[in-house]
């Protein structure tokens, strides 16, 4: 192999490997950030869902606060005017559902029976000591409770505030927050959906149209912004019960999603479910997959200019002038008297070079003391 081709093919080597070191380390790098920008824009988004959950939540206390200390309404209580009561509070109702997205604001005796819910006067009586641990709380505790629970209609954003005629305990009463409204909200601000899951075995309750146990730990959705989608997500497996944050990713229809499940607990702090967000990240991976082919395109466009450029240096600068010396050492050999002098340039170790190869050739038979 000519020394040509052994530096030609040791050049390409070399710049390969080199460009092949920058193009691993620039795609870890983009797949590095991808993955924290995801993660990052995953936790930006389930945070806005919890902030709007905690202001909701902050907001149905303060009304149940409020109206719970209303004269107006202590004296209705007092003389068991349900009708007035709620005739009393029916625009309040109409306000806080227009603009908070309040769904409930309902009365319970001091013996935990329902006496009357504003939205549908027409239903009480019934005995809630069973299945309403939030509202036993605050009978006995005769303090504010709120967080989430689980009531006949389903999962809530609830506060429960105790209603006091002096120090005596006249009623509880409880305003709740339609879940769908803030997750919708949520939605509509980050472009994810969200979906509420409850575990029956957990939170004792089972939807009427669902044929479950109540010690089934099987998930339900209990509330989402995209049923069909939850649905499955859950069918493939992709979701359960999480007792801390988890991120996940999964292909579906040839659209590609980032997920985060966390644990859904309930106002006392038990684990009734989790909470799954999913967000469209089909356009990330194509931006990303463009990004490759661009990378890869500039490592190659990049390693034809470098090889060319490299050659014509090594030509330039070594292997001419050795080609040169080569041509001008077979003439001294053949004539040791020649004057020609090759065209070698000025670079030290070929000048030393030739002027070796002089001397070599005055001391051959024939040759007349010759310079160097």
């Amino acid at each position: 192999m000519t020394l040509d081709r052994s530096l030609a093919l040791a050049t390409a080597a070399c710049l390969a490997l080199v460009l092949a070191v920058a193009a691993t380390v620039v795609i870890l790098g983009s797949r590095q950030q991808l993955a924290e920008g995801k993660r990052q824009e995953m936790q930006a988004t389930a945070l806005l869902l919890t902030s709007s959950m905690g202001q909701a939540a902050s907001l149905s206390a303060t009304q149940a606060v409020q109206i719970g200390r209303d004269a107006q309404v202590i004296a209705y209580l007092k003389a068991q005017d349900r009708a007035a009561l709620a005739a009393y509070l029916k625009p309040s109702y109409e306000a806080l559902a227009s603009e908070a997205g309040v769904n409930m604001l309902h009365f319970h005796t001091p013996d935990i029976k329902s006496y009357l819910r504003v939205q549908d006067p027409e239903n009480f009586g019934q005995d809630l000591s069973g299945f309403r641990p939030m509202i036993l709380a605050a009978n006995r505790s005769r303090k504010l409770q709120k967080g989430l629970e689980v009531g006949i209609a389903g999962l809530s954003l609830r506060a429960v505030a105790p209603v006091l005629d002096g120090q005596t305990l006249i009623a509880t009463f409880e305003v709740g927050i339609e879940l769908k409204t803030l997750m919708d909200l949520a939605k509509s601000a980050s472009g994810a959906d969200f979906a509420l899951f409850l575990s029956p075995a957990m939170s004792g309750y089972v939807p009427k149209d669902k044929a479950v146990s109540k010690d089934s730990s099987a998930l339900l959705i209990e509330s989402s912004t995209d049923t069909a989608l939850f649905e499955k997500l859950l069918a493939a497996g992709e979701i359960g019960l999480q007792r801390e944050p988890v991120e996940g990713e999964f292909s579906l229809d040839s659209q590609r999603f980032a997920t985060l499940s966390q644990p859904l607990l309930d106002y006392s702090g038990r684990m009734i479910g989790t909470i799954v967000i999913a967000r469209d990240i089909t356009t990330l991976g194509s931006q990303f997959n463009r990004s490759l082919v661009t990378a890869l395109t500039i490592c190659v466009v990049g390693f034809l200019l470098c090889y060319g450029i490299v050659l014509v240096a090594i030509r330039a600068i070594i292997l001419r002038p050795l080609g040169e010396l080569a041509r001008h050492g077979q003439v001294l050999a053949e004539n040791p008297h020649s004057t020609l002098e090759p065209e070698v340039g000025n670079a030290n170790e070929i000048v030393a070079l030739r002027q070796a190869m002089h001397r070599l050739a005055a001391l051959l038979p024939g040759a007349s003391g010759r310079p160097s």
